[in-house]
């Protein structure tokens, strides 16, 4: 499955409904990050409150094989990943995930902020891709797998296409 089309599933609102389930998702990181005792980011509580975009953090859509084999169609939270700097005062990072089924989404915040080219938030694309990882260690990371053929295929089939005059 290389993408969701959000049109397909809000229709003409799919701007707004998508915005909402990216505000339901990143309302669970924060209750996540509150149960561990982790600081809550300020991007993430305005975004709650109605901001479009987070500059320290991102969130995508991603697919992992090890939580699919594991959990199949169920409900499953991948584990909390905090990064530290080198003294281990400071939380510099941290990742997290949650799936229903095989798709999920995977949060991530940086202390010093994401360059705006590493963080295409899926919630302002009408049809985002999905990530594809081999385990929840590369999930915590970040090293994406190459989708399968059948997704390539999938993705080249309706990928938009200019029309000729």
């Amino acid at each position: 499955m290389p993408g969701v089309d959000f049109q397909e599933v809000y229709g003409a609102t799919w701007e707004e409904g998508v915005l909402n389930l990216a505000r339901y998702y990143a309302k669970h990181f924060g209750c996540r990050l509150v149960r561990t005792r982790l600081p809550v980011p300020d991007s993430l509580r305005e975004f709650l409150d109605g901001a479009t975009d987070m500059g320290d953090a991102h969130m995508a859509l991603i697919t992992t094989d090890s939580v699919h084999r594991q959990f199949g169609m169920g409900l499953s939270i991948s584990p909390d990943v905090p990064f530290v700097d080198r003294q281990f005062t400071n939380i510099t990072g941290y990742v997290l995930a949650a799936y229903i089924g095989a798709i999920g989404v995977r949060y991530q915040w940086a202390l010093e902020g994401i360059p705006e080219d590493q963080r295409s938030q899926f919630f302002h694309h009408q049809m985002p891709l999905i990530n594809c990882f081999r385990d929840e260690f590369d999930v915590a990371v970040g090293v994406v797998r190459r989708p399968g053929r059948f997704a390539r295929f999938s993705q080249w089939l309706n990928k938009p296409r200019s029309v000729g005059s």
